[in-house]
């Protein structure tokens, strides 16, 4: 199989080809939800982030209305994912986006909890991390020392293997933009908007890749399937290609959002809602409450589930329709 990097290099020589065509990535893989029955289970999760030997995953859960949000998190036995649990810092504020450093010795994640000293403020969102021992949180948040201009908001932090941070922010317009601040010499360097925003476009929740090859976020504004549309760029002799839809095998009529990738970058996660609501079928013709109330707590129920499908074959494009 090519690797990743040389699947790039053939999907960026179609750009010019089809710009104008609205192209879209093609994969031969389907989604499927991630961890039935354990961490998809009904329930709204996204974003999951892994440690570096795989056997470790951190999530975010929530209310519908992200008025509750907190960080879980679920080992690997036997191919089988653990009842997940709660992580230790987390319950309070609204908890979310984690992510795990290359290193596997941090854990990034979103927090709306008050900072230096100042009163708590509803989704005045920082990027705080704690260190890892393994898959054990060991320490109290830090607050990271990351430089923005007065009228940033950012949240959902990506970082590259380098320490570069990516993330999204809203300005004080309203705006939705996609930012990078460089990690040079243990310190961050102010954010640099990325080529392809747009006032036009509202982009949000990025996920890089760790070489920097590729990035994915969602868009609610430029033309796709639907609602929320998850969009790829490829970083050119050091610019960020305009962006593609990530195409019909990821994107539905319904929103799709919170992206993340596996350490290989070969597996796509997601949070959406793909499955159907057949008229259901009961055990020996037998309706009973119970049946009733396992559905509407199964990942039927309409809420976004976690998705993941392989992108190592993106190589191909074609026309949107």
């Amino acid at each position: 199989m090519k690797s990743l990097i040389q699947v790039c290099v053939v999907c960026l020589g179609y750009f010019t080809c089809y710009a104008q065509e609205s192209p879209t990535i093609q994969v031969s893989d389907s989604a499927k939800i991630f961890g039935k029955g354990t961490i998809s289970t009904g329930d709204f999760v996204f974003n999951p982030s892994f440690t570096p030997d795989g056997k470790t995953v951190f999530f975010s859960k929530a209310t519908t209305n992200f008025g509750y949000i907190v960080i879980f998190y679920s080992t690997k036995k036997g191919g089988t994912w653990s009842d997940p649990r709660a992580v230790n810092f987390t319950g309070v504020y609204r908890d979310a986006d984690p992510f795990i450093s290359a290193d596997g010795k941090h854990l990034y994640f979103t927090s709306d909890r008050p900072v230096n000293g100042k009163p708590f403020k509803d989704f005045d969102f920082h990027c705080f991390y704690v260190e890892l021992n393994g898959n054990i949180v060991s320490s109290k948040p830090v607050l990271l020392d990351l430089p923005q201009t007065a009228n940033m908001k950012p949240a959902y932090f990506s970082f590259a293997n380098n320490g570069s941070v990516y993330f999204f922010s809203i300005d004080n317009t309203g705006h939705g933009g996609i930012f990078m601040s460089e990690f040079k010499n243990g310190n961050y360097l102010p954010p640099v908007g990325l080529s392809f925003n747009d006032t036009k476009y509202f982009d949000f929740d990025p996920v890089v890749a760790g070489d920097e090859s590729f990035i994915i976020f969602t868009s609610k504004d430029r033309k796709g399937f639907g609602g929320d549309d998850l969009w790829i760029s490829f970083k050119r002799a050091g610019s960020w290609t305009e962006p593609v839809n990530m195409g019909s095998k990821i994107n539905t009529k319904g929103n799709e959002a919170a992206p993340s990738l596996s350490r290989d970058k070969k597996t796509l996660y997601f949070s959406s809602f793909k499955e159907e609501m057949d008229r259901p079928q009961y055990k020996d013709g037998k309706i009973t409450t119970r049946a009733i109330m396992n559905l509407l707590h199964s990942p039927k129920d309409g809420l976004l589930s976690i998705y993941e499908i392989n992108i190592s074959d993106f190589g191909s494009f074609k026309k949107a329709k």
